[in-house]
C-alpha cells in the first residue's frame, strides 16, 4: 500500500495512467537577431494568454470564478512588467526566446521558493507552470493535449493547474501525484472539480504501471495496486 495526503475526498477503483514529465529541449543559441526573437516571445506570450482565458473560462462553468482566477493570476504573472524587463533585456543580450523565458523564470523560482511564506512559495510553482507551457509554444509542443480514457487513474511526478485542462470528471476517477502541496493550485482545481485526488504519494512513478489496476481511498490517502 502506498501513502500520501488525501487532498480531495472519494473512492476509486481504476487503471493507471502515467503522465511522465516532459523535457523540451531547444538549441542553445546566442547572438540571435533580438527583434525577431522578441516577436517570437510575443507572439508565444500571447498564445499563452489565449490558452490561459481558455481555461479560466472552462473552470468558471464547471467550478466558478473564485477558481478560474488561478488562471486569470497566470495571465498577469506572464505579463509582469518585472517579468518582461528582465526577458527584453535577455534577448537584447543575445539571447533565444527559449533561453531567456527559462533563464529569468528560473531566477525568479528561485527566489519564490526561498519565501517563508507558503502562499509566496505557491508562485514558484505557478511560474514553473507557465515557463514550461511558454517554451512548448515557442518549440511547437503541445504539453497538454494528452487524451485520458474512461477509467482512468491519472498519476504524475508532480501536477500543475494546467494539468487540469485533461482532466473530465466523467472519466478521470481519480488523480494521484508523487509531489505536491494540499494547498496547492492544482490541489484546489481538483478539490473543486470533485475528482478524488492523492499527493505526495512517495515512489508512486516506480510502484505503479500503465494499465495496473489500483484502489484509491482518498479519504484516507491510500493507493493500493492491484494487479500488474
Amino acid at each position: 500500500m502506498l501513502k500520501g495526503i488525501a487532498v480531495s475526498g472519494g473512492f476509486a477503483i481504476g487503471k493507471i495512467l502515467k503522465l511522465e514529465e516532459q523535457t523540451i529541449t531547444y538549441p542553445l543559441q546566442k547572438g540571435l537577431e533580438s527583434a525577431q526573437e522578441l516577436a517570437r516571445l510575443e507572439q508565444a506570450l500571447a498564445e499563452f494568454t489565449r490558452r490561459a482565458e481558455q481555461s479560466a473560462g472552462r473552470i468558471r462553468r464547471i467550478v466558478g470564478k473564485e477558481e478560474a482566477d488561478i488562471f486569470t493570476g497566470h495571465i498577469y504573472m506572464a505579463n509582469d512588467p518585472f517579468i518582461a524587463r528582465e526577458l527584453r533585456q535577455k534577448i537584447q543580450s543575445g539571447y533565444s526566446a527559449e533561453m531567456a523565458m527559462e533563464s529569468a523564470c528560473d531566477s525568479w523560482i528561485e527566489s519564490f521558493s526561498q519565501a517563508r511564506a507558503e502562499l509566496t512559495r505557491q508562485k514558484a510553482a505557478d511560474i514553473a507552470d507557465i515557463k514550461k507551457t511558454v517554451l512548448g509554444i515557442l518549440s511547437g509542443k503541445r504539453i497538454d493535449g494528452k487524451k485520458i480514457p474512461f477509467g482512468t487513474v491519472l498519476a504524475a511526478k508532480e501536477l500543475t493547474p494546467s494539468a487540469v485542462n485533461i482532466l473530465e470528471r466523467r472519466k478521470t476517477l481519480a488523480v494521484l501525484s508523487e509531489r505536491g502541496s494540499p494547498r496547492s493550485h492544482f490541489a484546489i482545481l481538483v478539490k473543486a472539480m470533485e475528482i478524488p485526488a492523492v499527493v505526495a504519494v512517495e515512489q508512486l512513478m516506480k510502484s505503479v504501471e500503465n494499465g495496473q489496476r489500483v484502489i484509491v481511498d482518498a479519504n484516507k490517502g491510500e493507493v493500493i495496486p492491484l494487479d500488474k
